[in-house]
């Protein structure tokens, strides 16, 4: 499904990522769960591309649910990995930081649930640790294709960011800004939920970064693209507040 120029979103349920294509070369924003690898397999080869036309996986935050295949990827395919300098120890296997205040307080949530099972059974019940993995920084244009610019977003975790590409109109906004909550199943602009989140003070304040950005169309690692523009959509998840 293509959702801006030359971008297509991905997905096999919960949790998108996102194939940026140009001239020939291509780079993902994300990686799904370990077992969406043949998703990535059959969406290049509809693209009439080979394996190794894939350049970079550009990496919003070191969950398992993004982090997915990126290690097969690089394995197999020689696909350099980037990610925030902030979340790399944890990309190569360091633990994982502890969330606000954990799930339980969710767990009579069916949204709670749905998300675990279709997480668990592609794979992302733990992150495959990554073996090499290059650094961005905030404000960094990365040399791949789309040409994307590094919007640190921090909150739901240290390292989180955003990617802006700019001459597509699109933000890759990963779960700085969802449309679907996966622990309540509320839909419309948020934050991710409490129990997911590093700090969620600080998530909401990384809104500010992203609401001048225009006219982009938002793309989340969660839920559906949002067209109203950056702007609204910071207003619509500052009204929601925590979850």
């Amino acid at each position: 499904m293509e959702v801006a120029k030359g971008i297509r979103r991905c997905s096999l349920g919960v949790t998108n990522w996102y194939l940026v294509e140009e001239g020939g070369r291509a780079v993902l924003v994300d990686a799904g769960a370990p077992k969406d690898w043949s998703l990535l397999m059959s969406t290049l080869a509809e693209r009439g591309l080979e394996p190794d036309a894939l350049d970079a996986i550009l990496l919003t935050h070191a969950h398992p649910d993004h982090t997915g295949f990126a290690e097969h990827a690089r394995a197999e395919a020689g696909t350099r990995v980037w990610i925030h300098e902030a979340d790399v120890a944890v990309a190569k296997g360091a633990k994982q930081p502890k969330s606000e205040t954990g799930i339980t307080r969710y767990l009579l949530r069916p949204a709670t649930y749905r998300t675990a099972f279709s997480l668990m059974r592609r794979g992302a019940g733990k992150l495959i640790p990554i073996a090499d993995v290059s650094a961005f920084s905030d404000g960094e244009t990365v040399d791949v294709p789309g040409r994307p610019r590094v919007v640190h977003t921090p909150g739901h975790t240290d390292g989180h960011s955003s990617l802006l590409f700019e001459d597509r109109g699109a933000l890759m906004c990963g779960d700085a800004l969802v449309m679907l909550n996966p622990l309540t199943g509320r839909p419309g602009p948020q934050i991710m939920p409490s129990g997911l989140n590093r700090n969620s003070g600080q998530a909401l304040r990384s809104l500010d970064r992203l609401e001048g950005l225009g006219d982009t169309v938002l793309l989340p690692g969660h839920g559906d693209p949002f067209t109203d523009g950056a702007a609204e959509a910071v207003r619509l998840a500052r009204a929601a507040g925590r979850s």
